[in-house]
């Protein structure tokens, strides 16, 4: 009685005690580590991947992944410079040179298959190149969680060029994992850059204003990607809420920027004219290099922020053809990578819909049929081995007219008569008429060729009759179809 009275109240105080327990909010800390974790992941198991030979040390051995990874990314972000990023081929070349370097006995296929892992690594090759899936426990909400997220993006550039470029979470990755916004990023970047300056760190400074182009590349990014958009699914992009804002805000850090690149490079040239060590000449060169090509990238941006709404309006032209704009997802690059991760079982089930959504919203048009026939019944001619002479060109001699213009008029005068004497007339009827009267055979072909042009309605030559096939007739000077012709405005008589 005592022990069932109590229980009640020992299960109150527990759940009392857990809503006075208040959990921290580690959400962006554990995004953070959980971004690195694919590479933590590679470095354990790198040992494994290969050997360099049988019997003979990992290929792995002395390699850091960790640098090639972020050599990686790197380079995918200077690529967006010029293009939208880094094809396949020139991210193998820049990692076997720096794999090379890292480990000069490593051979052109060997390094090669360095270069390929750590690319595969990045795209998540070996969970069929979907996103990275982590679960984590969310503190406030007090449950577990799964983030998704991609380090890199592999898609079509504005000539359908397959490049790879970083996504959000892959240039939070490079900028160190810092939470911070890339504006702050940025200004704490360009602030380090002008103090190391002033120590003398010249080395140190270089490689903060290599990454301090970093926001200048990602407004670029956010440009072409928006565009690219916009070609390829028109009425997708929303110009007011998605691109209006941000272009605002890539203009402001283009006036911020370009103005703290003059005083930095006024600075540097300052350094560079008082400096007489050689290193430090030499590192200053690199230092103000490396701040006019940060400025060659802004001023590219400027062009990008000028012609973004031209080439907006330009794509939103696909509005007005036959094809309705809608929010499907891009065919080429979304649905058909997603259709080729399907299974062979769950594709051959949803053929019919996949197969459907790849009608053209509107058929081509089929030219004439007998165009198509005459081209498909053609018999190519056999070949024929050259004679080794050479022939002569003889000159081109039109074939004479079959009926001069005297005999054609001739023959519809003497047709239209008849026609208004019997009304209804057939055309074997008329020949016999043409033969009694005397009608010589040019006459009578002539004749039998001008009643079945005027079977088309369009073509008559007696606008005022019309033509009915009506069984067949069989002449020495023709045989087909025989044709009878009646008045428009009456019937046969």
């Amino acid at each position: 009685m005592d022990q069932a009275a109590e229980l009640p109240r020992f299960e109150d105080a527990a759940s009392a005690r857990d809503s006075v327990v208040e959990l921290l909010d580690l959400t962006k800390q554990q995004r953070n580590l959980l971004l690195l974790r694919p590479f933590f992941q590679l470095e354990l198991s790198k040992h494994s991947i290969g050997t360099e030979s049988a019997g003979t040390a990992p290929l792995f051995k002395d390699l850091d992944t960790h640098y090639l990874v972020l050599t990686a990314l790197d380079q995918m972000m200077e690529g967006t410079t010029i293009h939208m990023g880094c094809t396949p081929a020139e991210l193998i070349d820049g990692l076997m040179a720096v794999a090379s370097v890292m480990k000069p006995s490593l051979t052109a296929p060997q390094a090669r298959r360095v270069a390929e892992a750590i690319l595969d690594t990045l795209d998540n090759k070996a969970n069929a190149y979907r996103e990275f899936a982590f679960d984590f426990f969310d503190g406030p909400a007090r449950q577990t969680r799964t983030i998704r997220f991609r380090l890199v993006s592999y898609e079509p550039d504005l000539e359908d060029v397959y490049r790879y470029r970083p996504t959000a979470e892959g240039y939070l990755v490079y900028l160190g994992m810092l939470d911070l916004a890339p504006e702050d990023a940025q200004e704490l970047m360009e602030k380090m850059l002008d103090l190391l300056v002033k120590r003398g760190r010249f080395d140190v400074a270089l490689e903060i204003a290599k990454r301090a182009r970093t926001l200048s590349l990602e407004y670029r990014q956010f440009i072409r990607d928006r565009l690219t958009q916009a070609y390829r699914a028109p009425g997708s992009v929303n110009w007011t809420r998605e691109v209006a804002g941000k272009l605002i805000d890539a203009r402001a850090h283009v006036g911020a920027r370009q103005a703290e690149d003059q005083r930095m490079t006024e600075a540097v040239r300052e350094a560079l004219q008082s400096a007489e060590d050689a290193k430090a000449r030499q590192d200053l060169s690199k230092l103000l290099k490396t701040l006019q090509g940060a400025s060659v990238i802004r001023a590219n941006l400027v062009s990008d922020i000028t012609v973004a709404p031209d080439r907006f309006l330009l794509a939103q032209r696909a509005l007005f053809r036959a094809r309705r704009p809608s929010g499907l997802p891009d065919l080429e690059a979304r649905l058909l990578p997603d259709l080729l991760k399907l299974g062979s079982e769950v594709l051959a089930e949803h053929a019919d819909h996949a197969i459907s959504g790849l009608y053209p919203a509107k058929w081509p048009k089929v030219y004439g049929l007998n165009s198509v026939f005459g081209l498909l019944l053609e018999r190519r001619a056999e070949a024929v081995e050259p004679d080794g002479e050479e022939g002569e060109i003889e000159p081109f001699v039109p074939p004479p007219e079959q009926f001069s213009p005297a005999l054609i008029s001739e023959v519809q005068a003497w047709v239209t008569r008849k026609f208004a004497e019997a009304g209804t007339c057939s055309l074997d009827a008329l020949l016999a008429m043409a033969e009694t009267e005397g009608l010589d055979r040019a006459m009578q072909r002539c004749l039998v060729l001008m009643l079945f042009r005027s079977y088309s309605q369009a073509e008559t030559l007696f606008p005022s009759m019309r033509a009915e096939a009506d069984g067949r007739f069989e002449r020495d000077v023709a045989q087909g179809s025989n044709l009878r012709f009646s008045p428009l405005d009456g019937t046969s008589s």
